[in-house]
């Protein structure tokens, strides 16, 4: 025994910090081993120091619940030294297991923060607002699940905020951009806080990380961190983009409680056949390696299921997110590989499907729809050409109902008289002047074109133009087999005798690039295009290479310490299959 604190045996100390030092220590009393949380010999005069512990003892001995640490005793304000006791926890802190299990399965992060979340949601429905949650106040208990401590600097909601001039309270590294400007926070900057936890456990480094406090602080408010993706592949799309919500910027972007966090956690963790969060982690805490292997194994049929169903459903996005995580658990792995294949074609089958179908419907209506466009009545046209604005919209069924209104849409075949009667003349008779012609002047030129939700048609020497009541209109642009991403423009077409000319220019999609050989971690890949444009990316994930063509090909260079430099040529295609690129290294030594 150290020496005696009230009833409390202090035994060996077992944490040191900036306001108190914690010891092992024995009740006496009830002959049990407790952590004696004592403040510093020099700050027991303090009265901030003092109200501070007064009002973690006060918070925390609210609440009840298996992942909060339970405080036994306080010492009061009156007594010569001010200590709390509370349950002895077994340890390690969650920082220190994070850094020495850096590869620890993304489901387990998940099983963290969804214990962390549901200790956080019991501390909000009392009012209680942690305001440090971080990795070093947070502890592994009798490696079967984590607890949240040190609610030393809590805001009390029913009660005034403890602050100090001047001070910042809570830890820069997790803190909540509101935080840090105003000092003001509620449940949504520990939700903010637990992102950063997340992403710690998921990809073993911190989301903000600075040269110094002053670069931190900017990074913070920035909402400046690496992409977990980018980090660690293998965290997958969807766990990244909870991370993602959590560290949202701006508060009403982010969970709005500890319980919507808890929900999507709970739902990824179902995703991935894990039923019972809670028993999974303890078995991983008990057995790290040998669960880690069986949770990656499970990941991976899992992923490859999700995969494989997504595609038979057309859903592409779902697809190509499970299949990537597949890949970044195993690289290379064949079927991951061949159903990523499929997707390009499926793409272009659903694109071939879609003109077919309007073909269709425009040969069995034409007859009708010129009948009804000869009877149409015509305004005057008074020959004004003035420019309109053009305005942009994500696509959706809904933005085309609307604006079908606008006026209906006349195909031409190019014919002397086409389907819908009217003269292939690019000038519009003063006479007649209901209507303008409209041409098209699409970039890249192989797209297909919807006019006011209509279906569409691909662009070609049969169709060029269309002639259009004046007035608004919604024109849908979809490059072929994928190569571009689609567009929607709004456009009045005035009155006027001339061509109205519609000039749009579509983006093209990344290549997607897929290195396959056996390679180190280490390994440094760097792709270069044309105009020594640069992507530099790892092993182990799928490339994407920013395209300003349809087709181009690029540079591959892979550079590993203790390996000759490998370089090579690939061909790459916009928004295309998957594009696979087989290697092999040579180790220095060998080569002549």
């Amino acid at each position: 025994m150290l020496r005696k604190v009230e009833k409390y045996e202090v035994l060996d100390e077992i944490g040191h910090g900036g306001m108190a030092t914690v010891y092992r220590a024995r009740d006496s009393s009830l002959d049990r081993l407790v952590a004696l949380k004592v403040l510093h010999p020099h700050l027991q005069r303090t009265s901030e120091a003092r109200a501070r512990f007064t009002r973690e003892a006060k918070s925390v001995a609210k609440l009840r619940h298996p992942h909060i640490l339970e405080i036994y005793d306080y010492s009061g304000e009156a007594s010569d030294e001010t200590y709390i006791a509370a349950e002895l926890l077994t340890g390690p802190t969650l920082k220190d297991f994070v850094l020495e299990h850096k590869e620890a399965p993304p489901e387990i992060a998940a099983c963290i923060a969804l214990q962390l979340a549901d200790a956080l949601s019991e501390a909000h429905e009392k009012g209680i607002i942690h305001r440090d949650v971080k990795p070093e106040n947070v502890l592994i208990h009798e490696d079967r699940c984590v607890k949240l401590t040190d609610f030393g600097i809590t805001h009390m909601v029913d009660t005034h905020t403890f602050t100090a001039t001047g001070q910042i309270l809570g830890s820069p590294g997790h803190m909540a951009p509101e935080q840090i400007e105003t000092g003001d926070c509620d449940v949504r900057s520990d939700v903010f806080s637990l992102g950063t936890v997340l992403y710690f456990c998921g990809t073993g480094r911190l989301p903000f990380v600075g040269r110094n406090a002053h670069h931190l602080l900017k990074l913070l408010l920035d909402g400046d961190y690496p992409d977990p993706l980018r980090v660690r592949p293998a965290v997958g799309a969807d766990l990244a983009q909870i991370m993602s919500k959590a560290l949202s910027r701006h508060p009403t972007d982010r969970y709005q409680s500890a319980d919507e966090m808890a929900a999507d956690l709970n739902a990824f963790l179902t995703k991935m056949g894990i039923d019972d969060p809670d028993e999974t982690l303890a078995r991983y805490l008990a057995k790290p390696t040998e669960v880690a292997e069986e949770l990656k194994a499970q990941a991976l049929r899992m992923l490859l299921g999700v995969g494989a169903e997504a595609a038979k459903a057309g859903d592409i996005p779902e697809a190509q997110a499970a299949l990537s995580r597949a890949l970044a658990i195993d690289d290379g792995n064949e079927r991951a590989l061949k159903l990523l294949g499929s997707l390009g074609k499926r793409r272009r089958r659903l694109v071939i499907s879609a003109v077919a179908v309007g073909v269709v419907v425009l040969v069995l209506g034409g007859v009708g729809y010129a009948t009804w466009r000869q009877n149409t009545v015509s305004t005057t046209d008074d020959g004004a050409d003035q420019a309109a604005p053009i305005e942009e919209a994500e696509t959706s069924e809904g933005d085309q109902a609307d604006d079908r209104s606008g006026g209906e849409a006349s195909p031409d075949n190019g014919s002397a008289t086409a389907s819908n009667g009217a003269s292939t003349d690019s000038k519009t008779s003063p006479g007649t002047t209901g209507r303008r012609w409209v041409v098209f002047k699409p970039t890249p030129p192989n797209v297909s074109i919807s006019v006011d939700g209509g279906a569409p048609r691909a662009y070609g020497p049969g169709f060029q133009r269309i002639r259009l009541k004046v007035g608004r209109h919604t024109f849908r642009f979809v490059g072929a087999e994928g190569c571009c991403k689609e567009r929607v423009v709004r456009r009045q077409i005035p009155a006027g005798s001339r061509d109205f000319e519609l000039a749009v220019k579509l983006r093209y999609k990344p290549a997607r690039l897929y290195l396959k050989g056996p390679t180190p971690a280490n390994a440094s890949v760097q792709i270069t295009l044309a105009g020594n444009r640069t992507v530099s990316g790892r092993i182990r994930e799928i490339l994407r290479i920013p395209m300003n063509a349809l087709d181009a090909s690029a540079q591959v260079r892979i550079q590993v310490p203790g390996y000759a430099t490998y370089k090579s040529v690939v061909n790459l295609r916009a928004g295309g299959d998957l594009t696979e690129h087989s290697f092999t290294l040579e180790r220095q030594d060998e080569t002549p």
